[in-house]
């Protein structure tokens, strides 16, 4: 028993000296995404707009790419960061030819739905009308159009769990 907790003492204290932080898990929450009817070859990718807009470069390392799972009617589940602001888009490769032709990221950002988590959450793409996506969301997530970027305002967050909306700062709500 001493000598695990020396290995664990020993590996904690070398992670620290090169600068490798430990998150704690309580800082990260569970969005559950699927998609009304599944989808054939298609996936949700994550995009950081912590900062701002994201671009959208979806290769392994790019500097705001969180990743992606696969889209279906049973849906996936993927870590986020509690109240990080997070582009949520519906990647279909059918679809590649019509993003490029209306301008690449800020078609991209009018299919998305930016997400900031205060817990577990499910969010559900369940179609398109007018040609604009449409998605259900629960749980502990204030969602808005991913477009909301490109502005300097704060326009208001529908919180889900209260279907009401929510002014600006979530901390002083």
């Amino acid at each position: 028993m001493t000598r695990t907790m020396t290995i664990m003492t020993g590996l904690l204290c070398a992670l620290a000296a090169v600068g490798v932080s430990i998150r704690a898990h309580a800082d990260d929450a569970t969005l559950r995404v699927s998609i009304a009817g599944g989808a054939f070859n298609s996936k949700f990718k994550f995009f950081d707009a912590s900062e701002g807009c994201p671009g959208y470069n979806d290769i392994p390392g790019a500097k705001d790419y969180l990743g992606s799972v696969f889209a279906s009617d049973k849906g996936a589940n993927k870590k986020l960061s509690v109240g990080q602001a997070v582009h949520v888009f519906l990647f279909r490769p059918k679809d590649t030819p019509g993003i490029s032709a209306a301008g690449g990221p800020s078609e991209i950002r009018r299919r998305s739905l930016q997400v900031v988590l205060e817990g577990d959450a499910t969010l559900r793409y369940t179609g398109v009308e007018d040609h604009v996506p449409v998605w259900e969301s629960s749980g502990e997530v204030a969602v808005q159009p991913a477009t909301t970027c490109e502005s300097d305002d704060d326009e208001p967050a529908m919180d889900a769990e209260n279907e009401s909306e929510v002014e600006g700062d979530r901390d002083s709500a």
